[in-house]
């Protein structure tokens, strides 16, 4: 079988890595026995596009939920909900609101 090469982000080193179980995201982290740093080598992308954002908050101008935006995108609903407030503090013009 074909050795993989890891290298550790922390020190460097290639030699003393070690597979150290599973991220909460099912990816394999390691551990360097050299420096003790955890990590793992291949991260996941966390962040959403430009064209993911603005299709969920034309689904929340059509009237969806932010549950119905969720399930149809495939993400939690409250990003929906805050890419809206981003959005609506964009506008110009608009005025706040006075609080009681």
């Amino acid at each position: 079988m074909g050795e993989e090469t890891i290298k550790c982000p922390k020190c460097g080193r290639v030699e003393g890595q070690t597979r150290k179980g599973f991220t909460g995201g099912g990816s394999q982290r390691y551990y360097c026995t050299v420096c003790r740093y955890k990590y793992n080598p291949n991260p996941k992308k966390w962040a959403y596009t430009e064209a993911e954002r603005k299709e969920a908050l034309k689904l929340l101008m059509l009237g969806n939920s932010g549950r119905a935006v969720g399930k149809a995108l495939g993400m939690c609903r409250a990003n929906a909900y805050r890419w809206a407030a981003e959005a609506e503090k964009k506008i110009p013009g608009k005025v706040d609101k006075p609080r009681d």
